[in-house]
């Protein structure tokens, strides 16, 4: 989870450094574009990366589950 925040943090400091350069702002002002997208960057990896791992483990525990088959028995027309 860690890893994912720390991921997306830079790849927000990386396009708000880009976006801020791109339209021709000086250092300080590109600068705190990229913090901005480094904390939205961030936070919204960790939010997919919880959703993400909370599907991996709702897989893994369906795996885990024997599949349930209606007895004929049971069954009442």
């Amino acid at each position: 989870m860690k890893a994912l925040t720390i991921l997306g943090a830079m790849i927000g400091l990386l396009i708000g450094l880009g976006m801020g350069l791109a339209a021709r702002g000086g250092w300080p002002e590109a600068f705190w574009r990229g913090l901005a997208a480094a904390v939205a960057g961030g936070l919204l990896l960790r939010w997919w990366g919880g959703l993400w791992m909370q599907s991996w483990h709702q897989v893994l525990r369906a795996r885990e589950e024997p599949e349930q088959k209606p007895d004929a028995e049971t069954r009442t027309v």
